[in-house]
C-alpha cells in the first residue's frame, strides 16, 4: 500500500479565497472593531481610527519580515522589553589555538541588565601583601 506524503507542510492552507484562516481572522476582527467605532464616534474619528486599525490588521495578516509572521516579531519584541538580558562573552584566545577553540564562544555569566557590572575585586592575598609593604615603609 502506498501513501502520498505531503510536500508543503510549512505552508498554511488557503481556506477562504486567497486568505488563510489567520489572515481572515485578523481582517475580520479589525472590521468588527472599525464597525463598532463607527457606531460610537463621528465620521472623522472613525476614518482616523479605521486607518490605524486597518493598517495594523494588514501588517499582521500579510507582512512577514524574515519569513516569520508579524505577530511572532511583536511578541518577541514585547518579551525583550519586559526582560532584557546582558551577556558577557569570553573572547577566543589567539592565533595558536585549534579551530575548535576559535569557533567556540562560551558564556561566562549571565547578568540582568538592571544590575550594574562591578569590576572584580583584587585578590585578598594582594591586599594583604600591599598592607604588609605599607607597614614596612612606615
Amino acid at each position: 500500500m502506498q501513501f502520498q506524503v505531503p510536500q508543503f507542510i510549512n505552508i498554511e492552507d488557503k481556506v477562504i479565497g486567497p486568505l488563510t484562516i489567520k489572515q481572515f481572522l485578523y481582517l475580520l476582527i479589525a472590521g468588527v472593531i472599525i464597525f463598532i467605532i463607527s457606531k460610537i464616534l463621528n465620521l472623522g474619528a472613525t476614518i482616523f481610527f479605521g486607518i490605524i486599525i486597518g493598517g495594523i490588521a494588514v501588517i499582521l495578516a500579510f507582512v512577514r519580515p524574515g519569513g516569520q509572521p508579524s505577530i511572532i516579531i511583536i511578541k518577541n519584541f514585547i518579551g525583550f522589553l519586559k526582560k532584557p538580558d546582558f551577556y558577557v562573552w569570553k573572547k577566543p584566545l589567539g592565533k595558536n589555538d585549534s579551530p575548535e577553540q576559535i569557533g567556540s564562544v562560551e558564556i561566562i555569566k549571565r547578568v540582568s541588565s538592571k544590575t550594574k557590572i562591578k569590576p572584580e575585586a583584587k585578590d585578598n592575598l594582594q591586599d594583604i601583601e600591599w598592607k604588609i609593604e605599607v607597614d614596612k615603609e612606615e
